[in-house]
């Protein structure tokens, strides 16, 4: 039976609960009524995370060359095109603080499909869009969604986005996506 995480819920013992008393949160008063049993042990990670041991940035504030919500939305959609079109395509992210960029590239081991880069660069407080394949340098594009339309549009994907949109593999290459906040010496 699938369960599903609401508001107020809490994992504890049953000595807890019976310490404290029916209908009290350890934070207050639990509204909503009764909740199910939840195991103490879960797989759940508190969001977000440093990756790879790298600290959050010090100034949370977004800056111009990380990709915006609607930037990743079209993102999501090329990686999933891309997969429907070319099974076992897998995608790598990248943000750097020192460079000022952010870059999503899409490869297949298994070969057959196009290894290929897609970047966001800033530059004297100017953005600019990059494209590159394996074996081409990077070339200027004038935004994403030069690339990520036109390659949606060539494979044609059924209008029914329930069959090909992988919003849950997409939500994988962000979260395993690599952040460079300082200079690192090997």
């Amino acid at each position: 039976m699938a369960r599903h995480w609401e508001r107020g819920d809490r994992v504890e013992g049953e000595y807890e609960r019976e310490k404290r008393g029916p209908g009290r949160g350890r934070c207050g008063q639990i509204i909503g009524g009764e909740r199910d049993e939840v195991s103490e042990q879960t797989n759940i990670v508190s969001f977000p995370l440093t990756v790879r041991g790298v600290p959050s940035r010090a100034d949370p504030a977004p800056t111009r060359y990380e990709f915006t919500e609607q930037e990743l939305a079209a993102l999501c959609r090329w990686f999933s095109a891309m997969k429907y079109a070319f099974p076992g395509t897998e995608g790598v992210m990248m943000v750097n603080h020192q460079e000022n960029y952010s870059a999503v590239g899409l490869y297949n081991r298994a070969g057959g499909a196009p290894n290929c880069l897609v970047a966001k660069h800033e530059v004297g407080g100017i953005v600019h869009f990059f494209w590159s394949t394996e074996f081409d340098p990077p070339r200027p594009i004038s935004g994403l969604s030069e690339i990520t339309d036109a390659h949606i549009r060539a494979i044609r994907p059924p209008r029914n986005e329930k069959g090909w949109l992988d919003p849950v593999g997409w939500m994988g290459v962000y979260a395993s996506r690599l952040i460079a906040t300082q200079l690192q010496v090997v």
